[in-house]
């Protein structure tokens, strides 16, 4: 029986669970005893599925994990410095997303801000063409991860945050996968953040754009503690495709 609620994702799971806390009250609609978040803002697809896999071999209670995913276009380098931290025992290890992340301070001496510029500008070429591949890429590795959790006890849910840019690949043969595991929320095509911004939910307001620019409203992160319409969402369903069974 499932006893511990682990979500996972960036700064807009960050605010659903660590400023909100609507990860305990998820727990508490599912019944389940403890509630962790393990989301850092401006991280990319690999940390979260990375932390996961982490997670999930340190712990021997079966875990029920909720991933909120991000932009697919965010990339991550081992570039930190490890500074108070052991590099034996650290969870996160050396890993960033400079173009995302405010961590100039913590990377090592021969990172600049030209390196990052440099990084951003080819990542930006190698973008053009390829949003089918790293979707297919990204697809084979949640496959993968939701396989190896189920195989040992562990329960899993993923659904895209923000990010629709990959929508319109979905039609894909290549695709398809998306449609045979439940695991996804409806074939990994429903955003959270634009759904919710359809049912009302308000947006953050305070300092948002002296933090994240212009961005349009309906990607913006949702206030604090207005996580009670998604998390009606989240149980209905995962109660009718007995995601937790």
């Amino acid at each position: 029986m499932i006893q511990r609620l682990v979500v996972n994702g960036c700064s807009y799971m960050h605010m659903y669970a660590d400023i909100g806390q609507g990860h305990k009250h998820l727990a508490e609609l599912l019944q389940i005893p403890q509630a962790i978040s393990l989301a850092q803002s401006g991280c990319n697809n690999t940390r979260i599925l990375r932390t996961v896999a982490k997670d999930s071999y340190t712990t021997a209670i079966p875990t029920f994990y909720v991933l909120g995913m991000t932009f697919i276009s965010r990339s991550e380098l081992p570039i930190l410095r490890y500074c108070n931290q052991d590099p034996e025992t650290s969870f996160e290890g050396r890993w960033t997303n400079p173009q995302n992340q405010l961590y100039k301070d913590q990377w090592e001496e021969i990172w600049t801000e030209k390196d990052t510029e440099l990084f951003v500008n080819l990542k930006l070429k190698e973008e053009m063409f390829s949003l089918l591949d790293r979707t297919e890429d990204l697809m084979y590795r949640m496959l993968s991860l939701i396989n190896d959790l189920e195989s040992r006890g562990h329960r899993v849910l993923i659904y895209q945050q923000a990010d629709t840019s990959y929508f319109s690949e979905l039609d894909s043969q290549r695709l398809t996968l998306f449609k045979t595991k439940v695991n996804f929320i409806q074939s990994f095509s429903w955003a959270s953040i634009l759904w919710q911004h359809s049912q009302g939910v308000p947006i953050e307001k305070q300092n948002y754009n002296s933090i994240y620019g212009d961005a349009p409203a309906e990607i913006r992160h949702r206030e604090a503690r207005q996580h009670h319409v998604l998390n009606k969402f989240l149980t209905n369903y995962i109660k009718e495709y007995k995601i937790l069974e």
